[in-house]
Formats: C-alpha cells, structure tokens, sequence
C-alpha cells in the first residue's frame, strides 16, 4: 500500500532492506487515470513516454495527479542519452527516471550526466560582448 508520507530517501532505503513495492506501468496518457491508480494504493507509478507521443504539458499533469494519489512517479525516458527527456521529466516533479538500454556502462554514466543540469557540469560563462 501507498505511504503517502513516505520520503524518497525512505522509499529507497526500503527498497534496498527488500520491501517489495507495487506498480504499474501508464501507457494512457489520462491524468485522471493515473491519479485513481495513484489513489488504489500503488507505491509507484510509471509513465512510459518512450512509446507514444506525450507533451510535457501531459506529462505535467501526469506527474501532480500521481503525487495527489501519494504514489511516486517515474518516467520512462527515450533513451541514455535523451538529455532532454530526462532533465525535463525531473523538473517536472518525476521521482526518478527508467532509462532503458542503459546496460554498458558508458552508457550508465552519459544517463547519469544526462540527469544533471549544464549549470552543474560547467562554469557560467558569457558568449558575447558588449559593444563598448
């Protein structure tokens, strides 16, 4: 059942103890369905927008009625190297992100780089200036 108090560090930490966790992957891109799932007592939710068209406005939307539910929220991105995708569904609110075909290592790495933003990567630095 959905603990809707959990934190993330808790949900975490009990997944590693071996508490098992129930889930569903959403294909339908319905809001409304996802916050009934996120209501029935599921403790994850992940959307799939790597089959099928989704908007970051669905997504969006997807998101807060799976956090109304108390469930937390995945999405399952296009790809390791899907920067866009997996920056942008964290911003959204996502708890985390399935990065499929991530199995090579180098692979593994570029995700997790994908996952930061530039600002954290590299220094502020301006690309003009000003005619003085």
């Amino acid at each position: 059942m959905s603990e809707a108090t959990l934190s993330g560090a808790e949900f975490k930490k009990q997944l590693r103890e071996g508490k098992p966790k129930m889930g569903l992957f959403l294909n339908a891109h319905s809001p409304t369905v996802a916050e009934q799932l996120a209501h029935s007592g599921y403790d994850w939710l992940l959307v799939d927008t790597q089959h099928g068209p989704m908007g970051y406005e669905k997504l969006s939307a997807m998101l807060t009625a799976i956090a109304n539910g108390g469930a937390k929220s995945m999405v399952r991105v296009g790809g390791y190297d899907d920067r866009p995708g997996i920056q942008q569904a964290l911003d959204l609110g996502a708890d985390g992100v399935l990065v499929p075909t991530s199995i090579l290592p180098k692979k593994r790495a570029k995700a997790v780089s994908c996952s930061r933003s530039i600002l954290a990567r590299e220094p502020a630095r301006c690309t003009f200036r000003s005619a003085a």
